[in-house]
């Protein structure tokens, strides 16, 4: 039996007298834990989560009432689903009015540690630093999107915690795309899932995963094919891949899908891609809930790799089939680092590359301003393998 016995070691806690608020999910064989102090915050995980399995919520008056096991029922209720008795678990606070922020054991930043942009957002700042297992980011206020936001996670313990000053100040989509999300998924990366820029797409069990660099066209692939040709949503920006009895599968992330100037062009007629909804962040966002949730599926093995640059343009379709070393080469180029690679950090990565491009062919394709016949030739594609 696990037991997290980090829960008496939250020392946050402590300070806690309203409701808490405890969530655990099933999602890709792993159990999250989620405790909250505030009910918005919530609401809009189990939001954000909906295409996970919501196994039970609780409510507590008090932290001393929080469990230290797993509830027995809910390891029967997951049941050979659950590969390790583990839960990653994530505390989401919202501190104590005239606190100093951020409380222990999150660390201030230090002075040494610029600020960076956060990739798809304008505005807010953060830092990231780390001390052995330890990993800590800050994120800056900034009007209209959020307030001061800490965080640290436990990459042994799988353990992470995230403080937020003023949760009312904060646009949910910055919480769980920018902060939570990262948490989430650093998680998994920590515990055998390789993390990479991706979409993909499934058709009769058989996943496809489309590799291209930002403004390469996935987005603008994987709407046709949702919309035009009926196949089902792995992701369209952040997955997971594994092994799983020797096969390579795609683990989904979904979320709502961001889109730039070009998909709004081609696609800007269909009633999903109407009066989207603009904020501080470089894309617009399609709702995938609203328009394509009956189609989110949660894994699939990887049968056909599908490779796009924006570059890649033609007035007819085409499909150039590529040979594994090819494919495992584009990989390499797109998601290692030389960094990576001189630290010694790319060689689970070098391996599941192999792995799936020795159990799934890949294509170059070329795109045509048709997103019709983009989507009925990928649909064909994936048909022939899966």
């Amino acid at each position: 039996m696990y037991t997290a016995d980090r829960q008496r070691a939250q020392p946050y806690l402590a300070k806690m007298s309203g409701p808490l608020y405890e969530q655990w999910y099933l999602l890709h064989h792993r159990m999250i834990r989620v405790v909250t102090n505030c009910s918005a915050l919530a609401e809009q995980v189990r939001h954000f989560l909906y295409y996970a399995e919501l196994l039970a919520e609780y409510r507590y008056e008090a932290a001393s009432q929080l469990p230290t096991d797993i509830p027995i029922d809910l390891l029967w209720q997951a049941g050979q689903r659950l590969y390790r008795p583990i839960a990653f678990t994530c505390y989401l606070f919202e501190t104590l009015p005239g606190e100093e922020f951020p409380p222990v054991p999150a660390e201030r930043k230090p002075d040494d540690v610029a600020w960076e942009g956060i990739t798809g957002v304008d505005g807010p700042l953060r830092a990231r630093w780390k001390h052995g297992s330890l990993r800590f980011r800050e994120y800056q206020a900034f009007p209209g999107v959020s307030s001061r936001i800490s965080s640290v996670l436990d990459k042994t313990d799988l353990c992470a915690t995230l403080y937020v000053e003023h949760v009312s100040q904060c646009a949910s989509w910055f919480i769980m795309r920018f902060v939570f999300y990262m948490l989430i998924g650093a998680m998994f990366g920590c515990d055998g899932y390789e993390i990479v820029h991706a979409a993909a797409l499934a058709l009769n069990g058989a996943g496809a995963l489309i590799v291209g660099s930002p403004g390469s066209g996935k987005s603008t692939l994987v709407l046709s094919c949702l919309h035009l040709a009926g196949v089902s949503h792995l992701a369209d920006d952040v997955l997971f891949l594994a092994k799983d009895e020797g096969v390579v599968h795609v683990y989904a992330f979904p979320e709502d899908i961001g889109v730039r100037a070009g998909t709004s062009e081609l696609l800007g007629h269909y009633d999903f891609m109407r009066n989207l909804e603009h904020d501080a962040r470089q894309k617009r966002v399609v709702a995938v809930q609203q328009y394509f949730r009956g189609q989110v599926v949660s894994s699939c093995p990887v049968r056909v790799m599908f490779f796009v640059h924006a570059s890649h343009r033609d007035t007819n379709f085409c499909a150039e089939k590529m040979s594994q070393a090819q494919a495992v080469s584009w990989m390499m180029q797109e998601y290692i680092s030389q960094q990576k690679a001189q630290e010694g950090e790319a060689d689970y990565m070098f391996d599941i590359f192999s792995d799936m491009a020795a159990q799934a062919p890949a294509y170059r394709l070329w795109l045509t301003p048709d997103v019709g016949v983009n989507a009925a030739q990928v649909r064909s594609l994936l048909l022939q393998h899966s």
